[in-house]
Order: C-alpha cells, then structure tokens, then sequence
C-alpha cells in the first residue's frame, strides 16, 4: 500500500486540523510471500517468478485433466512388475512435481465421467511388440490442448537396461518421457535446450540425472492453452 493510501484525507480531519502524523497510516502492511519458497510477490501475479509455483488459485473450471492411463502394460513380465510399481510410483511424483504450477488436475485413475465427461488427455502408457524408435508420440497443435498422447515404457526399459541405468535414473527417464508428451498436449513446442525436458529426442544421458520440471515462460504458455481451451 503506497503511503499516499495510507493517508487518511477526510474532510472531517481537516476541519478538526488533525495533525498530518496523524492522518498517517504508519504500520507496515504484510508482504504477501509465495507458499513454496517464500519469495516476496504481488497478489496480482498468477505464477511466482522464483519458483514457478502457481498462486493462482486451482478451480475445476479452470483445469485440464489428464489421465495417466498405465493399462496397457499388460505384457511386463511378472518378475519385473514389482520393481516396476515402485519405479512407476517414484517417476508419478516427479510428473506432478513438473506439473505443480499449472491448471492441470493428473490422476492415474479413469477420469470421473460426472466430473470431466469426455474433457481430458489421455496419456496412454503401453508395450507393444511393434518395432518402433520413439519413446513417446503426442497429438500437438501449437499454443492449444489437445487429447492424447502414448508412451512406450518397453522401449523407455530396453534403453534402460542397455546402458544400466539405477532405478532411479529409470524413473526419471519415465518421468521425464511422460511429461514431454503431455507438455506437447498443452500446446508446447520442442526446445532446443538438451537438458530442457522439451528437448527433441530426449537423451538418457542427460534426462536419466534428472527430474521433469518446467520453466516459467513454459508454466505461462501451458497455462495461458489451457484458459483458451476453456473460455
């Protein structure tokens, strides 16, 4: 509040000739902080610049859902589906990490047909016997939502196994894959930065060390498809 506001201007006041120190407003007003890292910032700001946390709030209304659909892993051996729950849980965590600022509402469970009907992206991860080179494919219209994407978790776990990666470098690739797909899915283009989780051809050397996250400029212009494809 600028000090001019603070200044009580009343007629009353100047009738009575109250003092000038006493038509201020001395106390300091609380400096609204983000809730994540603490950065001061304004309350119009919808997205805090240091972190990237959304301070906006979150409404059905103004979220996209995406449906993180792990049905069709059918053909994972049963001796690997233990090791792979937890993997799957582990690179599930850093997708919402990545996702934590922006209107969208994941879930790994069928979308509630009351709730959402048929609004929301379908994030298919499966095995396939086909030989293919990608590790994931998206439906993308530039700057606007779109509906599905696939990830193929066997050749995310061959690549994995090729080169030894830790079950965490594993979940990482995971959830690095799963997140470019969807980024594509909320109208986001390839990057040419290599450790950007955009990049085009992600590199498990580079993207098994880290998880997803999302910069600024990135968290807006999903954001910003998003009210787009709602209004």
């Amino acid at each position: 509040m600028s000090l001019y506001d603070r200044l009580n201007l009343k007629k009353t006041n100047r009738k009575l000739k109250v003092p000038i120190w006493e038509r201020i407003n001395l106390e300091r007003s609380t400096k609204t902080r983000c809730q994540s890292c603490r950065f001061h910032i304004q309350t119009n700001w919808r997205v805090c610049p240091n972190c990237g946390y959304l301070i906006a709030p979150k409404s059905k209304e103004s979220r996209r859902c995406i449906w993180v659909d792990i049905s069709g892993m059918g053909f994972i051996a049963q001796e690997k589906r233990a090791m792979l729950k937890e993997i799957l849980a582990d690179g599930f965590a850093k997708i919402f990490g990545a996702f934590r600022s922006v209107n969208v509402f994941l879930t790994s469970e069928s979308p509630d047909s009351r709730e959402w009907g048929e609004e929301f992206t379908h994030v298919y991860v499966f095995v396939t016997e086909e030989q293919v080179d990608y590790l994931g494919i998206a439906s993308f219209s530039l700057g606007k939502v779109t509906s599905y994407a696939g990830v193929r978790i066997d050749n995310i776990l061959n690549a994995s196994y090729l080169v030894s990666l830790s079950s965490n470098q594993i979940s990482n690739l995971i959830a690095n894959t799963i997140t470019h797909e969807i980024g594509h899915t909320l109208g986001l283009d390839h990057s040419g930065l290599p450790s950007d989780v955009m990049h085009d051809g992600l590199d498990h050397r580079i993207h098994s060390l880290m998880p997803p996250s999302f910069h600024l400029e990135q968290i807006n212009l999903m954001n910003a498809a998003i009210r787009q494809y709602k209004s």
